[in-house]
């Protein structure tokens, strides 16, 4: 799969969008996770514009390989995270071609690691920093992966005719045979209708929020400091922070006693995510319209 669906544009374009996708208010500020949400949600507000994009997955070690537990780490510089860093096993970020003189370069739109503007791939690949990382460049319409543990070589027919062979929408090179393989899929069906993209933008929102609010005020405060903590595993863990939430659960850190300890911050938060969700649930709904407005508008301009 490649980039052949992305929009060749020129580079006053090119900023002139990026603009326009940081005043969209979309959540950069919170890193711990949802990077394809954050990029799926560029795409549609590209294509709401006429562009189309393609998408450029980097994947550390720890998901195509099963003997590697090698992450993409970084220094986590608001201190917000528990452990001082924060850890992905993938980033996915847009891609738009980009005319610069007689050349055209692929260039990736990712305001959460690069704010100023869009930068070349190699560029975006070189901060990642990650030893044996692989990337791909897809069209935009997926989604997602899933990971299996499933090596290529047992995706190899046999002389068996009765047998069924199960065949990815990507396969990697013969020389990851032992390697675990990721099948896409488009935002559709249990995604789409369990709203995992808004959810994913009222995470972060309300993680920036709750950050900005209730840590950064006393992040450096003697006083404050074990309740820094607690916030820290509650707000820097997005584990923990989807499990209160996004899906009002608990987990062995986030018990019973530490929810009844923090009851009435959770309290105020929940409410706060649930009004971030129906506000982005609404702005898909009015992305997702001017795109069926544009091709009706364009098919209609075939005939």
């Amino acid at each position: 799969m490649t980039n052949r669906k992305a929009s060749i544009i020129d580079k006053n374009t090119v900023n002139t969008l990026f603009f326009e996708i940081i005043k969209s208010g979309i959540p950069f500020g919170y890193q711990q996770a949802n990077c394809h949400n954050i990029s799926h949600y560029i795409c549609l507000l590209l294509e709401s514009k006429g562009y189309q994009c393609a998408k450029i997955w980097a994947f550390a070690p720890v998901v195509y390989s099963m003997n590697s537990s090698r992450l993409i780490t970084f220094i986590d510089k608001k201190n917000m995270s528990p452990t001082g860093k924060i850890d992905w096993g993938y980033h996915v970020a847009p891609i738009l071609q980009v005319r610069i003189k007689n050349k055209v370069r692929k260039m990736v739109v990712d305001p959460g690691l690069f704010p100023k503007g869009p930068v070349r791939y190699r560029t975006w690949l070189a901060k990642l920093k990650t030893r044996k990382l692989i990337y791909l460049i897809m069209d935009s319409e997926w989604y997602l992966f899933n990971s299996s543990i499933i090596p290529n070589s047992q995706l190899q027919p046999n002389l068996n005719e009765f047998s069924e062979v199960i065949e990815p929408n990507v396969k990697l090179p013969d020389w990851f045979s032992d390697k675990l393989i990721t099948d896409f899929f488009r935002y559709e069906e249990d995604s789409f209708n369990q709203h995992w993209i808004e959810k994913g933008l009222a995470v972060n929102e309300t993680a920036v929020a709750f950050y900005n609010t209730e840590i950064k005020p006393i992040l450096n405060s003697n006083l404050h400091q074990n309740l820094v903590q607690d916030y820290k595993m509650l707000v820097g863990n997005v584990f923990n922070f989807e499990t209160i939430f996004r899906d009002n659960n608990w987990n062995y850190e986030m018990n019973d006693d530490f929810q009844s300890k923090h009851l009435e911050v959770i309290a105020k938060y929940r409410n706060i995510y649930s009004a971030n969700l129906i506000k982005w649930q609404e702005n898909l709904v009015l992305l997702t319209e001017k795109i069926r407005k544009k091709t009706v508008s364009q098919t209609k301009g075939k005939f």
